[in-house]
């Protein structure tokens, strides 16, 4: 008796699958990724019938992409799993020009790091294209300028080595500066010393700080803290003379 496929076994004339492979929704924007992530779950499934491949991705397939494909699903030709893959990336990747403007409109480094810019750079490249000079420009524009400084110093060409440089001084970034949030800032602008006559007479007046007050700073309000003897306002409790 002939060896049947791995994916099928058969009753009388119908092919009956015997394997469960759960593809995701078909993603329009990375065609090629997505079929090298299905090709993968069916080797691992020793899936081989390009027309049980075939049905895996149509039962994958949104809506609105379906029924662009309604002649391909009624009337699969030979091998429909090829047809269906060459049509679907036909259709979806992008042309030379289009990766060009996805590239040129890339937005600033916000909360991503930027070895994950990197990777969506890399990605909008076409396979044939290396990473060269106005590549790498594209992504130090991304980066905050302390950033782009260093690596500039470090003169790195590599695009990952770059990214992953990125990465470390980014982390460091993130660690050395202080986050301050939108009313600790407004505070920061209103607690501003005011230099008019009447502060500076304030100021030439205020009596100087005990030894207890500063051993013992707690005591003090955020502003006359940061500010000391200018400081324009006071919140209690506070225990700068005269509160």
């Amino acid at each position: 008796m002939p060896e049947q496929p791995d994916d099928e076994v058969m009753q009388g004339a119908v092919p009956l699958t015997t394997v469960s492979v759960k593809l995701p929704s078909f993603w329009t924007d990375s065609p090629e990724v997505w079929f090298l992530q299905a090709e993968a779950q069916f080797e691992n499934k020793r899936i081989t019938s390009s027309r049980t491949k075939f049905t895996h991705c149509v039962a994958a397939l949104p809506q609105d992409v379906a029924c662009r494909l309604l002649d391909l699903v009624r009337a699969p030709p030979v091998e429909p799993y090829e047809a269906l893959r060459r049509r679907l990336i036909k259709m979806y990747t992008l042309s030379d020009f289009q990766r060009y403007q996805a590239l040129q409109s890339l937005p600033l480094l916000s909360d991503q790091r930027p070895s994950e810019l990197m990777d969506k750079m890399l990605m909008l490249l076409p396979e044939d294209e290396k990473p060269g000079f106005f590549f790498r420009g594209l992504f130090m524009d991304r980066l905050p300028a302390d950033i782009r400084a260093h690596l500039l110093s470090e003169s790195i060409s590599d695009p990952r080595g770059m990214a992953l440089r990125a990465d470390e001084l980014w982390t460091i970034r993130g660690r050395s500066l202080p986050v301050q949030s939108l009313s600790e800032q407004i505070e920061d602008v209103y607690a501003l010393p005011r230099r008019d006559v009447s502060s500076r007479s304030r100021a030439r007046t205020a009596p100087p700080r005990s030894s207890s007050r500063s051993s013992a700073p707690e005591a003090l309000c955020w502003y006359h803290r940061r500010w000391g003897g200018e400081a324009s306002q006071c919140r209690a409790p506070c225990s700068w003379s005269g509160n």
